[in-house]
């Protein structure tokens, strides 16, 4: 396992930069082809692989607890967050920005998070009443593939949509992505001292950022089906989380850009919609900004974390 990880950690650390570079060199072309809309059959076929893992090592008495963690991780990983990232909102007010082009939150495919949901749940059913032994050591090396098929596609997607005039312009983005990891991983380091849960595995589930589709498979290569089930639930909760709070503390009146920081990697696709539909033009492209940043990198820092001793 071990070693698969480290080969998991170059992996990103070498092949994700050089994909992006071709993305953006040839985004014309990667844009035409529509790579970017693989991207939710990749994140399919990873989770029931991650899944029927699961089910097929993971005893039943563990489930309840998976569920439990995976609350407690996505609750704590949002206020500290927030804790991190609202004093900013008194620093810095936030200043009117030029609409821009955010066409990725119209195309979000909301039935998505269901249809993941029920992946899961089928996948893991059948690992454990089928309990195949004689795949179970193919799987890691199933899930190596499919991840590093995950690399290729996020890589040329992300690269065809660089463009340095957002990120010059959303100054304010960067600084929430930088401070909402910042609590992130606080939140981890508080976890892991109180429920015992090893520093890296407790880092990598916390600082998933709400990213399930990256956070849990590279969990299960480093440390087992049972945390990469339970990085995956986690952070799969922080995404829905986000839009359950955001719409309901905007509501009650604070409607401050600390906000952003709940939504983590999903702002600038999934959860965006309700950043522009809670906190306008202007919330919505800070959203955009702090999503893409934690998306660029996320995929080179947390297979760094989840290696650390």
């Amino acid at each position: 396992m071990l070693n698969i990880a480290n080969v998991i950690g170059d992996l990103f650390l070498v092949v994700f930069p050089i994909t992006m570079a071709i993305g953006y060199a040839f985004r014309g072309r990667v844009r035409k082809l529509g790579i970017g809309n693989y991207l939710q059959y990749v994140v399919m076929a990873l989770i029931f692989t991650m899944a029927f893992w699961a089910g097929n090592i993971v005893a039943s008495n563990y489930v309840l607890y998976i569920i439990l963690y995976s609350v407690l991780y996505a609750i704590l990983s949002i206020i500290m967050s927030l804790v991190f990232t609202i004093p900013i909102g008194f620093i810095i007010n936030m200043r009117q920005v030029r609409e821009v082009n955010l066409d990725n939150g119209s195309n979000t495919n909301t039935k998505l998070p269901l249809i993941l949901l029920i992946i899961l749940t089928v996948g893991w059913l059948l690992g454990y009443y089928g309990r195949f032994k004689s795949v179970a050591n193919v799987l890691d090396y199933l899930i190596t593939f499919e991840l590093f098929v995950l690399v290729l596609v996020i890589g040329l997607d992300i690269g065809s949509s660089i463009n340095t005039q957002l990120l010059t312009q959303g100054y304010l983005g960067i600084i929430i992505a930088v401070t909402s990891l910042l609590g992130s991983s606080v939140s981890g380091l508080i976890l892991h001292y109180l429920i015992g849960i090893p520093l890296a595995a407790s880092l990598g589930i916390s600082m998933g950022m709400g990213w399930y589709s990256l956070a849990g498979p590279l969990l299960s290569i480093r440390f087992g089906p049972a945390m990469g089930t339970l990085a995956f639930l986690a952070n799969f909760l922080r995404e829905q989380l986000t839009y359950l709070l955001v719409p309901l503390i905007v509501i009650t009146g604070f409607r401050d850009a600390s906000l952003i920081s709940i939504g983590g990697a999903t702002s600038m696709d999934d959860t965006l919609p309700i950043y522009r539909l809670y906190m306008g033009e202007t919330g919505g492209f800070i959203a955009f900004i702090n999503g893409f940043v934690i998306t660029m990198v996320l995929p080179e820092l947390l297979p760094y974390v989840i290696t650390l001793r």
